[in-house]
C-alpha cells in the first residue's frame, strides 16, 4: 500500500486529474446503468398501474352517460393504446364485448375482488383488474374484466443487462476522453499557477538566506571592533580609527537595509503603478545630470543621443529609479578615461513603432556565463563582495523588477570592449 500511495505522490498532477475524471466517469456510467436496470423495472410497472386505473376510473364514471356501443368504442381504443385484454360482460356473464378475452378465462381466481385489493406484486408478468361500469341505456352495470401484460419491460431488462459489456467499453473509452481533455485543459494554467509559486516561494528563501549572509558580516565586524574597544585589546586601543571603521560598517549596514526595503516595496507594489504621461527626453537628461560629479571624478566621456519629444506612459518615480540604476551601473564598472553612451530613439517594429532606450559603457566586458545571473538578487560578478568594488547586488534586481513591472522589454548584450543595456518601451 505505501509503494502504491508513494508512486501516487510522485505523478505528476495533470495524471492524477486524467485518472480521477477517467474513475469518477467510469463510476457515474456504472450507477447510471444499475440504477436503469434495478428501478426502470419497479417505475415501469408502478407507472403502467397507476395510468391504467386512473383510464378505466375516469371511463367508468364517463361511461354513465355512453350507450353500450360507445363503451364498447372507448373500450376498444383502451385496448389499443396499452396492449390490454379486456372482457365486458352483463349480470348472467354473457360477453358484450372483448378483445383477446381468452386470456381472461384463465384468471378466473380475481373475480369477486374490488380493485383496490386485486393490485399483484410488481414482479408479476400480469397485472389484473375488474371494475363495474353502468351506462345510460341499461339499468344493471357490466362488469369489465382487465389484463396487462408487464412482460416488455422484463425483456428491457435482460436487453439492458445483455448490453452492459458494450455500455462500460464505451464509458471507459469517452471517460477517458473526457478526462484527457479535461485534465488537458485544466492543468495547463495550474501547473503554470503552482511552478509559478514554487519559483516565487524558492526565490523568497533564497533571498531571505543571502540577506542573512549580507547582514551578518556587517554586523560581525560592528561586534567584533565594539568588543574590541571595551576591553581595549591590541589594536582596537585606537579607538577613534575603529568607532570611524564601525561607523562606516553601520553605514553599509543601513544602505543595505534601505536598499532590501527598495526591494520590498518593489515586489509588494510592483502592480500598483502610478501611471502618468512622462517625457524620457527630459527626465534622461536630468537623471544624466545627477551622476555628473561621478562621471567627472572618473574622467569619463559621454556622448549622448537622445531623440527630443520622446514620450511614455509609466510610472515616473519608479522608471526613474531603474534608469539611475543603470546610469549609475555604467559609471561605476567603467574604468577611467572610458565612455558611457546613452542612446534614446525611435524604431519601426513591425506594425508598430517602439522607444528604445540604450545605455552603453565602454572598456570592460562579462562573460556570458554571467548574464544570465546578474538580475538575481544579491549576485555580483566580483565574488568579494567588497563595497569597495561594488554594491550590495540589488541595484540590477530592481531594475528587474520595476520595469517587469511596466511589462518593459530589457536585456544586457556584452561585446569585446562595452556593454549595453536594452530597454523596449
Amino acid at each position: 500500500m505505501k509503494k502504491i500511495l508513494t508512486k501516487w505522490e510522485n505523478i505528476s498532477i495533470k495524471y492524477k486529474l486524467f485518472c480521477i475524471t477517467s474513475g469518477l466517469l467510469m463510476f457515474l456510467a456504472i450507477i447510471i446503468y444499475l440504477i436503469l436496470y434495478n428501478m426502470l423495472p419497479s417505475y415501469y410497472y408502478k407507472y403502467k398501474i397507476e395510468a391504467l386505473e386512473e383510464d378505466v376510473n375516469k371511463l367508468a364514471i364517463e361511461a354513465v352517460s355512453y350507450d353500450t356501443k360507445t363503451l364498447e368504442d372507448n373500450l376498444y381504443y383502451l385496448s389499443k393504446d396499452q396492449n390490454l385484454s379486456v372482457l365486458l360482460t352483463d349480470t348472467s356473464g354473457r360477453i358484450i364485448y372483448g378483445k383477446n378475452e381468452l386470456l381472461l378465462f384463465k384468471y378466473d381466481k380475481y373475480k369477486g375482488h374490488e380493485i383496490v385489493n386485486i393490485r399483484k406484486n410488481t414482479r408479476d408478468k400480469e397485472y389484473s383488474m375488474f371494475k363495474f361500469i353502468s351506462t345510460n341505456d341499461v339499468t344493471t352495470p357490466y362488469r369489465l374484466d382487465i389484463l396487462m401484460t408487464l412482460q416488455p419491460i422484463d425483456e428491457a431488462s435482460k436487453v439492458i443487462k445483455n448490453i452492459m459489456p458494450y455500455i462500460l467499453l464505451v464509458a471507459v473509452f469517452i471517460g477517458m476522453i473526457g478526462a484527457f481533455i479535461y485534465s488537458s485543459t485544466v492543468t495547463k494554467p495550474l501547473i503554470k499557477i503552482i511552478e509559478s509559486e514554487r519559483e516565487q516561494e524558492q526565490k523568497r528563501r533564497d533571498f531571505i538566506a543571502t540577506i542573512s549572509h549580507e547582514l551578518k558580516t556587517p554586523i560581525t565586524i560592528i561586534s567584533g571592533q565594539l568588543e574590541g574597544m571595551i576591553y581595549n585589546i591590541g589594536k582596537y586601543k585606537d579607538r577613534d580609527t575603529y568607532l570611524k571603521k564601525s561607523y562606516e560598517s553601520t553605514q553599509e549596514l543601513k544602505d543595505l537595509v534601505n536598499e532590501m526595503i527598495e526591494v520590498s516595496k518593489s515586489e509588494t507594489l510592483k502592480h500598483d503603478l502610478n501611471l502618468t504621461n512622462v517625457n524620457l527626453s527630459v527626465l534622461l537628461e536630468k537623471l544624466i545630470q545627477r551622476q555628473i560629479f561621478l562621471i567627472e571624478d572618473k574622467n569619463l566621456k559621454t556622448e549622448l543621443k537622445i531623440d527630443k519629444g520622446i514620450n511614455i506612459v509609466a510610472d515616473e518615480e519608479k522608471i526613474s529609479r531603474a534608469i539611475n540604476n543603470i546610469i549609475n551601473n555604467a559609471i561605476k564598472y567603467s574604468p577611467s578615461g572610458e565612455t558611457v553612451n546613452v542612446r534614446l530613439f525611435k524604431k519601426k517594429v513591425g506594425r508598430s513603432t517602439k522607444v528604445f532606450l540604450e545605455i552603453e559603457n565602454t572598456g570592460i566586458t562579462i562573460e556570458k556565463k554571467y548574464l544570465e545571473e546578474i538580475f538575481n538578487p544579491f549576485y555580483r560578478i566580483e565574488k568579494s563582495r567588497s563595497r569597495k568594488t561594488g554594491g550590495s547586488g540589488l541595484g540590477l534586481y530592481i531594475v528587474s523588477t520595476i520595469l517587469s513591472s511596466h511589462g518593459y522589454e530589457y536585456n544586457i548584450q556584452s561585446k569585446n570592449n562595452s556593454v549595453i543595456f536594452t530597454i523596449k518601451f
